[in-house]
């Protein structure tokens, strides 16, 4: 029995004003980026904007605060569409601050600011139940803005499924601190909010107090997934073992997976699927000829197989994200 990372929070793989054509959000604006230092800087005093339309999100975001803010001059966040906007704007020198966060959550938006990207103060929120359909940063100073750091998750707890309902999940930091107790509901799940990304690990209590399982310490990020299973595998992509790390980035359309037993007794029959949330077309082979939705297969104690992975991208969907799927195993 382990827990394992099944699904990483991020909806972007890459930090999009970094890897995107400056098509994409530059419009009239000067913009530089610097791919070696992570960097890029809005130097023109006006705006960029991205399209975005995720339904719920967490961005978080780094950036430099501007050494002065004359009385005219401001930076901002903002998320929106014709006719609505929200975000986070700074327009005083001793009110900046170097981390952003916002979600947006069953038509309800909350924003953040952190001196440390650890240590979040809560500066206001809103119901907003139109559609978002951009996102943007404006500025006015002699300063440039420069972003130092973009990610998009697909929302602020991470979630564990598959134990027992009342079983208690407690969440520790690397210092052993109890930071969160949650319980598990009747679908086998319970959802922990997280205020910042942290290393921790859980601890799982059946409802008399008495210790289930203790997990390793994790790089615990928002949206990320787990679930306990009664399996003991790995998964290996470019002979690296993803099992219980952060998945990695499948570097094509096709390539092959290694599922390895390395439990004490033999599996029969082991049904894996793919579970998406994209719109893109994920089928799995066992010979990288024949497709299709699932797949079965024994493992011998010790016995690794390949398994192959086609992803055919939907005509609509331009996120450059490939790896947007879980491995869902069962007998």
């Amino acid at each position: 029995m382990k827990l394992i990372k099944v699904k990483d929070g991020l909806l972007e793989v890459e930090n999009f004003f970094l890897t995107s054509s400056f098509s994409d959000f530059a419009g009239s604006a000067n913009v530089t980026r610097d791919m070696s230092t992570g960097k890029m800087k809005l130097i023109s005093n006006n705006k960029i904007e991205r399209n975005f339309t995720y339904t719920e999100f967490v961005v978080e975001l780094e950036k430099e605060n501007f050494n002065d803010v004359g009385i005219d001059d401001h930076c901002s966040l903002y998320f929106g569409n014709d006719k609505y906007a929200f975000g986070i704007r700074e327009m005083k020198q001793g009110e900046q601050h170097k981390f952003w966060k916002i979600l947006k959550e069953d038509n309800y938006v909350q924003a953040y600011a952190s001196d440390d990207g650890i240590n979040y103060t809560n500066i206001g929120g809103m119901n907003f139940i139109d559609a978002v359909l951009h996102q943007g940063f404006e500025k006015y100073s002699n300063e440039d803005f420069i972003l130092d750091n973009y990610k998009v998750y697909a929302s602020p707890y991470v979630t564990i499924q598959n134990f027992p309902e009342n079983t208690v999940c407690e969440l520790y930091d690397s210092n052993n601190n109890l930071l969160k107790t949650r319980t598990f509901n009747g679908d086998l799940e319970c959802k922990i909010f997280l205020d910042s990304n942290i290393q921790g690990y859980f601890i799982f209590k059946d409802s008399t107090g008495n210790q289930i399982y203790k997990s390793d310490l994790l790089d615990l990020k928002y949206g990320d997934v787990y679930v306990f299973s009664k399996y003991e595998l790995e998964v290996i992509y470019n002979g690296l073992v993803v099992t219980n790390t952060s998945p990695v980035v499948l570097k094509d359309l096709q390539e092959s997976i290694t599922i390895k037993n390395i439990d004490t007794k033999d599996y029969a029959g082991l049904k894996i699927e793919i579970q998406t949330a994209s719109d893109d077309l994920i089928q799995l082979s066992l010979d990288g000829s024949a497709y299709s939705d699932s797949v079965s297969l024994d493992l011998l104690q010790g016995q690794s197989k390949d398994v192959f992975v086609k992803i055919t991208k939907n005509v609509d969907n331009h996120n450059f994200s490939v790896r947007d799927f879980q491995l869902v195993i069962d007998e």
